[in-house]
């Protein structure tokens, strides 16, 4: 066990040190001598323990202790304190200590209370990870290994199958392990400033995303509201994601029930990230049919072919207004407008010159195709069509444009009955101009 003692009192320091060196094998890791320095220490060498007095000059122990909880700094401390000061002791409890050592230091209790501590801190560890595992082995495991998985969690937990579990899914946009770890952090401080006792928060994997089990507690019928408008809003101050929510007897559906959380997030394409998706509020959804619009595909080529981008962004508004913006179903929202997204790129591409605009597309098509939500969808579109059809085109030079986009259709068309009439057309000029 690596020990950080953070102590200003050179006797006390010297003593606990000798104790720790003499008697035991833990590691003393780190010193301080105020919480401010106390503090960095902890972020610099993330200790298992801390050992800190509660008054010192510049930051005393108690105030180190709030900015910890603030932070979201994991940390067990013990608490040295004298008789005198024992009115502390409760305060600092609170803050999360986890003991405390009289002054003046008593060896034998020292040593008891060090080692009661690893214990503590060793199965509370133990019981994280097993937990953790437990849950990950029940969502990938075999058919006929989830009645013994959902058995071992359920004793763990201490559930039966009387006991309604309320379920929050909630999926990080972000792939990055810091803002998971922030969220989680931030769930359980909520959920403790709520007063909510039996609680388990647990980041599975960013496939999946972080799993809350609130088990069999009064506040379950109001458990949505207070999640939606007590923890979402802090979490969207972290980074943005989605949730959704269910309630279960038992675990027996554990696996199920996060399997059908996790599809529920798709639907925040029509209800954004603000709220919190249920099954009730998917069933009320009612979807308009929608099909390709093949006109506007062939007019925006046309029009891109020609050179006339005025034309051509009042047809890309007009597919955003009749596509993007209807009652259709996300999936096909998401699959016309990365199509169509595709034909202005491919008449831009074979019409123009000009490779700049063209490089990010690829990135821009893989955003449509995983937008969340409509207002990221029309974002990433609208990136398309303004790095695609607004650049400034100079308009010099037309009759050689004109004959350089004739000269290609018919190297693109030359095995066919190609017409003069049909060529014109294709640039909008008439016959006896083009001849």
């Amino acid at each position: 066990m690596r020990i950080l003692i953070v102590e200003d009192e050179a006797k006390t320091k010297e003593g606990l040190i000798s104790i720790i060196g003499k008697f035991t094998e833990y590691e003393i890791c780190g010193i301080a001598s105020n919480g401010v320095e106390g503090i960095r220490k902890m972020k610099e060498l993330k200790p298992d323990l801390i050992i800190t007095d509660i008054q010192m000059p510049e930051m005393d122990g108690l105030t180190m202790l709030r900015q910890v909880e603030q932070e979201g700094i994991p940390c067990y401390a013990l608490i040295l304190t004298a008789y005198s000061s024992f009115e502390y002791v409760r305060t600092a409890l609170q803050l999360g200590a986890v003991d405390y050592i009289l002054k003046p230091v008593d060896t034998v209790s020292f040593i008891a209370v060090l080692q009661e501590t690893e214990a503590r801190i060793l199965k509370e560890e133990s019981e994280k990870i097993d937990l953790a595992h437990l849950i990950w082995s029940l969502m990938t495991c075999k058919p006929e290994m989830k009645e013994q998985l959902t058995r071992q969690l359920s004793i763990q937990l201490h559930v039966n199958d009387r006991m309604e579990i309320t379920l929050f899914l909630v999926k990080p946009d972000s792939i990055d392990q810091e803002t998971a770890d922030e969220m989680v952090q931030c769930i359980k401080e909520r959920l403790n400033e709520l007063c909510i006792m039996n609680f388990q928060v647990i980041h599975l994997s960013f496939s999946y995303g972080i799993v809350v089990l609130i088990i069999d507690t009064e506040n379950n019928k109001h458990l949505n509201t207070m999640f939606s408008t007590c923890i979402l809003p802090s979490l969207h101050h972290i980074g943005s994601c989605y949730c959704s929510y269910a309630s279960m007897l038992g675990l027996a559906g554990l696996k199920g029930s996060v399997a059908e959380l996790n599809a529920l997030l798709s639907y925040a394409f029509v209800y954004g990230s603000d709220v919190i998706l249920d099954k009730q509020m998917v069933e009320k959804l009612k979807f308009s049919p929608i099909s390709y619009p093949m006109d506007l595909d062939n007019r925006i080529r046309k029009e891109i072919m020609n050179g006339d981008y005025e034309k051509a962004l009042k047809t890309s508004s007009r597919f955003k207004e009749l596509v993007i913006e209807s009652k259709g179903r996300p999936e096909l929202i998401r699959e016309y407008t990365a199509r169509f997204s595709s034909s202005i790129y491919n008449g831009a591409k074979e019409y123009d010159s000009r490779p700049e605009p063209l490089l990010i597309f690829h990135y821009f098509i893989n955003n449509i195709i995983e937008s969340k939500t409509k207002t990221e969808l029309i974002s990433n579109y609208e990136k398309i069509v303004n790095t695609i059809l607004t650049v400034n085109h100079e308009e010099t030079d037309i009759d050689n444009l004109t004959i350089l986009k004739v000269i290609n259709y018919i190297r693109d068309n030359y095995s066919k009955d190609i017409t003069l009439s049909v060529a014109a057309s294709l640039v909008g000029v008439t016959q006896v101009y083009l001849s």
